[in-house]
């Protein structure tokens, strides 16, 4: 007589979510864009976030020891380091009144699998680019103050930003990394001698933190199919979206200061905002939509949360720098 053969196990839940899992990487990888519509028309992200909401933020202060100043930003799964040093320059002839600051990106390969080994890509070149402009345009930094002796001495300080971890959104994390360094910087006392031509720590020794004018930062937000406006998009929905912006608001600059003051200092728009809520294609009397909305009014949106998250980051600046002080 043939023996029985025992009943087949059912799947564990364990085989059951990972077969799930891989079905689910398959599909992003296949159809990237359908599997994001998926969680979008949900209302709700890969990452559990509402549209609306950014990726909470974590500052650390003084990582780098051999830096003048330094700061550690994480943003979820976006990482960096910002470390300025500052050198002894002589300043340009049309400006001799003037210092330096000199800021630079690095998207390293260990960052993302996007970015290659080698020479700065043009990511990394476009995003030092637009930190400059960032920083110019809101004046943070007098460049009188970085003078030692006019027409002989000045100091150039260079930025250093380094991506350890990238998931999107670097112009945010590098502008909130960038000024929590600046903000943490002492400068030595120096003295020009002008017999030598050199300059050297003054006698009594001693530092100087540097002057800072206000507190910019940077909310950044997409258009994914013209349907809906995310903010802080991550590196798989930046890879997606269709338009792109980016806002400065000199927030507050210190604990005391009341945040109803802050105003936009940058903008930076890469295609329209513009929105269109899909039709029930079941509703054939519905000619426009009634969730519309116009780039201007998307823009406007898109202000009045910069200026709450850029009030988020200054408080969380805020409270590394009491940690640390």
């Amino acid at each position: 007589m043939a023996a029985l053969s025992p009943p087949s196990a059912a799947p564990s839940a364990a085989s059951t979510s990972y077969t799930d899992q891989v079905a689910a990487t398959t599909f992003k990888r296949l159809h990237p864009s359908a599997y994001l519509r998926r969680f979008l028309d949900a209302g709700v992200r890969e990452d559990a976030r509402h549209l609306d909401h950014f990726r909470p933020a974590t500052i650390s202060l003084g990582p780098v020891s051999t830096a003048h100043g330094s700061a550690f930003v994480k943003l979820q799964n976006t990482v960096c380091i910002a470390a300025v040093k500052a050198e002894v320059a002589t300043p340009l002839l049309s400006r001799p009144d003037q210092g330096f600051l000199v800021p630079n990106v690095e998207l390293p390969a260990l960052s993302s699998t996007r970015f290659k080994p080698g020479p700065p890509g043009d990511e990394a070149q476009v995003l030092t680019d637009r930190l400059l402009t960032f920083l110019n345009s809101s004046s943070t930094l007098d460049r009188t103050h970085l003078v030692i002796q006019p027409g002989a001495a000045v100091w150039c300080l260079y930025l250093d930003i380094t991506f350890i971890s990238y998931d999107g959104n670097a112009l945010d994390a590098a502008v909130l990394a960038s000024m929590a360094a600046l903000r943490h910087t002492s400068l030595p006392n120096a003295v020009f001698h002008p017999e030598t031509s050199e300059t050297r720590h003054h006698p009594d020794g001693g530092s100087a933190k540097l002057r800072l004018n206000n507190l910019p930062l940077c909310a950044s937000f997409g258009v994914f199919e013209a349907a809906q406006l995310l903010a802080d998009p991550s590196a798989f929905e930046s890879s997606l979206v269709n338009s792109h912006a980016s806002i400065g608001i000199l927030a507050p600059s210190s604990p005391a200061e009341s945040s109803t003051q802050t105003h936009t200092c940058y903008l930076y728009q890469s295609g329209s905002l513009r929105t269109i809520a899909k039709r029930d294609e079941s509703d054939a009397a519905a000619a426009v939509p009634a969730a519309a909305q116009s780039d201007q009014q998307n823009l406007d949106a898109c202000i009045r949360l910069a200026k709450l998250r850029c009030d988020q980051l200054a408080h969380a600046l805020f409270d590394a720098e009491a940690r640390h002080a």
